[in-house]
């Protein structure tokens, strides 16, 4: 490298450097600055295109990949500035002409992007081997022709990809576009595509040149945000609407039972206290008998509300007992039976993750009784490290497992929220006539009691 090349190549670097941190109109002017220069210096363009290859090397690739996009445009802009003195001259043009497929090719490459270099007017195209290993194809296997690449655009998207190009040549307007394209595997993959024209004195597009870059990963990390906030604003409309049919079942149990057998209770002691003298002797025995029944059935009410807000067994005996008591209950009252597999023994399980875990299988159980019809339910609660296993499957109808949000989802979200909290996931197992299976892979480490120091 001559010394007037290294001495560029420092100054470019630093500028370079600045205008990512900040970009700024003073960090253009300093590029078109460096191109003077360059110009001044007789560097030809193949020379300018190495250093900013060895400046994307030093900024751009070392960046994380969130921002590895953002910084390369920033580049493109820096550099672009950097060759407009070039292409303000007659012979820098023809040479920008000449030389622009490695330009482009070194300025992209870097960034894992694949170069497309089109000439409007005869339809040749040529790919470069990033571009075919994004398609899939190996260099020897995609041929330069325009419908390889066209013809495998979407057919959601290809309206909009001629939309696109078409005001591109013939208003000018920026290419710059994300669609889906199917690649040589059959798989739809995600490019983002962007190109720049160049048009003669009669104004008719004569070359188009351009990239595109794989960003598949980052739409599906969107696709997945946009459907985690949409599944937590639905839950989160639930939870209100639960939350106000709890507040209205409470209030019921309040006034229809509670207050019911207060009132009996008073109108019992009303009686007694008012009886006659010469009944009294003979009626205060039953009556307290009678006042003693109804206040044991007002402590049993009390205590099944209290139950249903909080298990307090979670808290005395622990979760195990817990989850017992609860598959006696379901038993009961629905008449399906509960085979338990449950090594009680195994995993010491920590007060922070009890009430998770106890709804869960509850919602699960509550799940099985609506709408399975099943009349047997297995409950697996197992160790194999390094998780806890929770299985609870039944021999009902079962369902068409597809992903589809069905009326009782809000369900299965809510378990889903639960075992994400513990740091675990939830995973389903169902098919028409095949029963339903719900297994939860709990990590440990977030639900096992630590050893005492």
């Amino acid at each position: 490298m001559t010394t007037r090349l290294e001495a560029l190549s420092a100054a470019y670097l630093e500028g370079l450097r600045a205008y990512l941190e900040a970009a700024s109109e003073t960090g253009l002017a300093h590029a078109y600055e460096l191109g003077r220069q360059a110009m001044a210096d007789g560097l030809g363009l193949l020379d300018i295109a190495q250093l900013h290859r060895g400046a994307l090397d030093t900024l751009v690739l070392p960046a994380a990949a969130a921002d590895r996009e953002r910084l390369l445009d920033a580049a493109t802009a820096f550099f672009n500035e950097l060759l407009a003195p070039f292409e303000l001259s007659i012979e820098g043009y023809r040479a920008a002409l000449t030389a622009s497929e490695e330009r482009f090719h070194l300025a992209v490459s870097g960034a894992m992007a694949g170069l497309w270099d089109w000439n409007p007017q005869t339809d040749e195209i040529y790919f470069s081997p990033q571009f075919k290993r994004i398609m899939g194809y190996e260099d020897s296997e995609l041929p330069n022709e325009r419908e390889a690449h066209f013809g495998a655009v979407h057919a959601d998207d290809q309206d909009r990809v001629a939309q696109r190009m078409k005001a591109h040549l013939e208003d000018r307007l920026a290419y710059d576009i994300e669609y889906r394209v199917i690649a040589k595997s059959g798989e739809v993959r995600w490019v983002h595509s962007r190109g720049q024209a160049l048009w003669n004195a009669s104004g008719k597009p004569y070359r188009m040149v351009g990239w595109i870059l794989d960003v598949t990963d980052r739409k599906r990390d969107e696709e997945a945000l946009r459907t985690s906030q949409e599944e937590m604003r639905r839950l989160s409309v639930h939870i209100q609407q639960v939350r106000e049919q709890e507040k209205a079942r409470i209030a019921r149990e309040l006034h229809d039972d509670l207050g019911q057998q207060l009132t009996a209770l008073k109108m019992a002691t009303s009686l007694l206290e008012h009886a006659e003298d010469n009944d009294r002797a003979r009626a205060d025995q039953g009556a307290l008998n009678g006042l003693y029944a109804m206040i044991d059935n007002l402590v049993q009410s009390v205590r099944h509300i209290a139950a249903d807000l909080h298990p307090v067994i979670l808290d005395d005996l622990g979760l195990i007992p817990a989850i017992d008591s609860l598959v006696d209950e379901f038993s009961a009252r629905y008449g399906i039976r509960v085979i338990r597999h449950i090594d009680a023994d195994a995993i010491s399980f920590n007060r922070e993750c009890r009430i998770d875990m106890f709804r869960m299988v509850q919602e699960a159980l509550t799940n099985v009784a609506r709408h399975s019809g099943a009349t047997e339910v297995v409950l697996d609660i197992e160790r194999v490290d390094p998780h806890c296993i929770v299985r609870i499957a039944d021999n009902g109808r079962g369902a068409a497992h597809h992903g589809a949000k069905g009326r009782h989802s809000f369900g299965l979200l809510g378990m889903r929220e639960r075992a994400a909290l513990l740091g675990g996931e939830i995973r389903i197992s169902t098919a028409p006539g095949k029963g339903f299976a719900l297994t939860a892979l709990l990590p440990l480490a977030s639900i096992e009691a630590k050893p005492a120091p």
